[in-house]
């Protein structure tokens, strides 16, 4: 196996990782891990734009998985983000509330 491919390979593997890591993370609403996975995850992406790295059919395959992944991933953190979000709003509402009656 070419040094290109191992090396597509490797990449595509790391980026999966960090997929199903930030998927877990969204989940744990563990937003700073988050954000420094998404880094890692941008810099292996520019690393691999940067080298022009040929993908072969499984390889393809493995970057649409990925593709989905990170759908699935963004939707999740935009529904958690939007409940989040709606808890504080109610929060607010109750203490703007609660001062009034002073």
């Amino acid at each position: 196996m070419p040094v290109e491919i191992c090396s597509v390979n490797s990449q595509l593997d790391k980026l999966e990782n960090i997929s199903n890591k930030i998927s877990i993370l969204i989940s744990l609403g563990d937003y700073e891990k988050i954000n420094h996975l998404d880094r890692i995850r941008k810099k292996i992406i520019f690393d691999m734009q940067e080298k022009n790295l040929i993908l072969d059919d499984q390889n393809k395959k493995t970057v649409m998985k990925l593709i989905s992944k990170n759908q699935e991933i963004v939707s999740e953190f935009r529904s958690k983000n939007k409940e989040s979000l709606s808890k504080i709003l109610e929060s607010k509402k109750c203490a703007k509330a609660y001062l009034a009656t002073f």
